[in-house]
């Protein structure tokens, strides 16, 4: 689940986020507060989110923080196993000071579009104290970020995140922090990160190294799928991919897209036949009509790809020509009918048996209706009306809110099936009537579902 997701689920925002572009991050938050039409098509920084974000990330991802001290730069930013990308960690530390903060970057690992820290702020001064211990010290200024090329050239930063980790001490914070550029990266670049609340001249340099990428070439066209402002009515939508190029940290998709509210949908074929899902290893990041951007959620082994599949064609990450393959119905997109929310002010809750049996999974339930089994993708879920405990592979998890029968219906929270089952969710919607010259009433419909 990404970031957003987990700030979505923490303010219970309305239905729930799709994968996340950081162009529309204004747009979900305007979403959220039913205001009106919203810019989308500005890339924007991911700041807007950060003052939320670190409260949702420590509310909700506290205790998986606190389990770990030794973050780096890749076992901060991506999940499992993180080998196929040591050669690429950057682990010098480097520091800088000035009267009031020493900030310093632990680690540091980059490809060409992105640069991921681990950073850490430390207070020198006891005003720098109390100001570090406030709510007020996470903000859209905190961090900055730049590249410089040898000629002294400036490339700009497109979007920034970051979350809170743990820190050993109360007189220190420690983030993860990713930037990414609107022109890609060589090995001659720096890169430059600075505290927003030091001296102007107090930023620390560090050499880009950018870990190598394959490009696959595509071009062609066909359907692609819907996005969170796409009417349920409307048919999926056409667009052209250009090229699509994978690194071991981000996807990067050139296409020509006529309407921004269809993006791609591709799936990796993996060496050992294997078959995995965008919703699997992706997670969306920004994008205009020309280029879509995503971030990996594991660390990917190039090595062990053979092909990308897109539009039902398959295309070698050698180079070598592509074949078509049978369309895999069960990897459809779908929807499944909106819940209500299971608290006052909540996000929209799924139906339990509708989505398991939508997705070919197995659903059991018990004769009173209010527990039941869900499998899929080699994960079992147990959930019980008024519990807000599931079990997850047999391991407890605890859900926002509890699940509740609704008409006979077993209701839960969305976030658990992401999680456990690697899908993509989201409630589509669309403008309504104009309500006043600044608010137009949002109209809700079912869920969306990417397998």
């Amino acid at each position: 689940m990404t970031r957003l997701d987990k700030l979505w689920r923490a303010v219970d925002g309305p239905g729930a986020p799709p994968q996340v572009d950081g162009r529309r991050v204004r747009a979900r938050v305007n979403a959220a507060l039913d205001a009106g039409c919203p810019e989308r098509k500005i890339y924007m920084k991911k700041k807007l989110s950060l003052v939320l974000a670190v409260a949702a990330a420590l509310a909700i991802m506290g205790t998986a923080f606190a389990a770990v001290v030794d973050w780096d730069a890749l076992t901060a930013h991506f999940k499992g196993d993180v080998s196929p990308a040591l050669a690429y960690l950057d682990s010098q530390v480097r520091t800088v000071s000035d009267e009031n903060y020493t900030l310093t970057v632990e680690s540091a690992a980059a490809d060409k579009n992105t640069v991921y820290f681990v950073l850490s702020v430390s207070a020198r001064s006891d005003t720098a104290k109390a100001f570090l211990a406030s709510d007020d010290f996470d903000s859209m200024d905190t961090f900055d970020a730049w590249v410089t090329t040898p000629v002294g050239a400036t490339k700009m930063l497109s979007s920034m995140g970051y979350h809170a980790l743990d820190a050993e001490t109360e007189d220190c914070r420690r983030y993860a922090l990713d930037a990414s550029f609107f022109k890609q990266l060589s090995a001659s670049d720096t890169v430059a990160v600075r505290c927003g609340y030091m001296d102007e001249d107090s930023w620390i340099e560090l050499p880009v190294t950018p870990a190598p990428s394959v490009t696959v070439k595509i071009g062609a066209s066909g359907t692609g799928v819907e996005g969170l402002h796409c009417r349920p009515a409307g048919s999926p939508g056409q667009l052209t991919i250009r090229d699509i190029t994978l690194s071991p940290f981000t996807c990067q998709i050139r296409m020509n897209r006529p309407n921004m509210d269809i993006e791609p949908r591709l799936l990796l074929r993996m060496k050992d036949g294997s078959i995995r899902t965008q919703a699997q290893f992706l997670t969306g990041e920004g994008g205009d009509a020309r280029e879509y951007s995503y971030q990996c959620k594991e660390v990917l082994d190039l090595d062990s790809i053979y092909s990308v599949i897109i539009f039902d064609m398959e295309y070698p990450l050698d180079g070598s020509a592509p074949t078509p393959v049978e369309h895999d119905p069960s990897l459809d997109p779908f929807t499944v009918t909106r819940m209500e929310p299971l608290l006052e002010g909540a996000g929209y809750s799924l139906p339990a048996k509708e989505l398991t049996e939508k997705l070919g999974g197995t659903f059991r339930q018990n004769a009173a209706g209010d527990e039941v089994t869900c499998a899929y993708r080699d994960a079992e879920i147990v959930l019980k009306a008024g519990s807000r405990t599931a079990l997850v592979n047999g391991q407890p998890v605890e859900l926002k809110d509890a699940p509740a029968m609704q008409d006979g219906v077993l209701a839960a929270p969305y976030g658990v099936f992401v999680d456990a089952w690697e899908i993509d969710a989201y409630v589509q919607r669309e403008q309504g009537e104009r309500i006043s010259s600044h608010e137009t009433r949002l109209i809700w419909h079912d869920w969306y579902v990417i397998p």
